[in-house]
């Protein structure tokens, strides 16, 4: 216990050293020299759009590297490669420098401190985002916005750091749990529905018979294409899989965004669980299809999360009225939760 403690302590001291070093010496010039090598992958041509010579680029690359204490690209015979950590490197250096740009843009336009930052997991940010933002009354109509997509709990300490403003997300226990502390609003926007969808050329959906759905243990030889644990579509397939005594699925693809998802059943690479919004467009095209299941996870709520204190903030409340205004407008066409779901859900009550 004490030697654990010993090496937390002397890991955290460490880490501590590497930031005071980056953040005393780093330069917002040498993170723009990092962004162009990886876009250009030569140092040439990084040189010529940044008016430097090509010895100066190689130098400065090596300084940087020796501020990061790891090599950030590979140096190869026509170009330079990003290495795993180069590549983390690289997205973080431009997530700073689209920050300086936005805020050099957010002071041109005078309008600081009446702007707004929404964060919400990829799939919500391009069903649901839009309808809000399209719902805001018009005297805030014209107010800068930005969206920030990504992982919920990278979002979640957005929130918490006031990196973003208001976060739209699933109202559940594995996806807000990670929020710390009180001091936050949820407001219920809707509910979404998850279902199974699959090519129409998929064999899966060719063998399905009206009024026959598929039972979960059926699926067990599909080519499942899923997100990693432990996201929250992940975790609904595995628990309904659990409900029926079921192993769980080892997917035959795994990518993190929902949309990608769709498109990879969209070619028939094999089937997915997604939000019925986020499907909806592409099964009006039948460019996918819904497979009938005898019971399906629960409806999930989505809220709005924002800090209490900053509820009457002009952006806030405008993006608040949005939320109730759309509310309204599909309380009267909003689908109720099927069948196969509410089945579910009473079996799992009574377990």
């Amino acid at each position: 216990m004490i030697q654990a403690l010993g090496f937390f302590i002397a890991w955290n001291t460490t880490m501590n050293k590497v930031t005071s070093r980056l953040l005393a010496t780093l330069r917002m010039r040498q993170l723009e020299l990092i962004s162009t090598l990886a876009e250009l992958g030569n140092m040439r041509a990084a040189g010529e759009k940044l008016h430097l010579s090509t010895a100066a680029i190689s130098k400065g690359l090596r300084e940087v590297e020796s501020l990061f204490g790891t090599r950030i690209f590979d140096r190869l015979p026509r170009g330079v490669v990003a290495t795993a950590a180069g590549q983390l490197i690289v997205m973080r250096a431009r997530m700073l420098l689209n920050e300086v740009a936005h805020l050099s843009d957010e002071l041109a336009a005078g309008r600081v401190g009446d702007s707004i930052k929404i964060g919400a997991p990829p799939f919500l940010a391009w069903t649901l985002v839009p309808h809000l933002l399209k719902r805001v009354p018009a005297g805030q109509a014209a107010m800068p916005v930005r969206i920030l997509e990504g992982r919920l709990a990278d979002m979640c300490r957005y929130l918490e750091n006031g990196d973003i403003d208001v976060l739209v997300t699933m109202n559940t226990p594995s996806e807000l749990g990670s929020l710390k502390g009180d001091g936050f609003a949820i407001e219920q926007i809707g509910i979404e529905q998850w279902i199974v969808v699959c090519a129409p050329g998929d064999p899966l959906a060719r063998r399905a018979r009206p009024g026959r759905p598929y039972r979960w243990r059926d699926l067990d030889d599909q080519r499942w294409i899923l997100p990693p644990r432990p996201t929250q579509a992940r975790m609904m397939v595995e628990q309904i899989r659990l409900h029926h005594e079921l192993a769980p699925i080892v997917p035959r693809i795994e990518s993190m965004n929902a949309i990608t998802n769709l498109q990879l059943a969209e070619q028939e690479l094999g089937i997915t669980l997604a939000a019925r919004s986020a499907a909806a467009d592409r099964l009006q095209r039948a460019t996918l299809v819904e497979v009938p299941m005898e019971d399906l996870p629960p409806a999930v709520p989505i809220a709005l999360v924002y800090r209490l204190r900053n509820a009457q903030e002009a952006p806030i409340a405008a993006l608040r009225a949005a939320v109730q205004r759309f509310s309204k407008d599909t309380a009267s066409v909003a689908p109720r939760q099927s069948a196969s779901s509410r089945k579910f859900s009473e079996r799992k009550s009574r377990s």
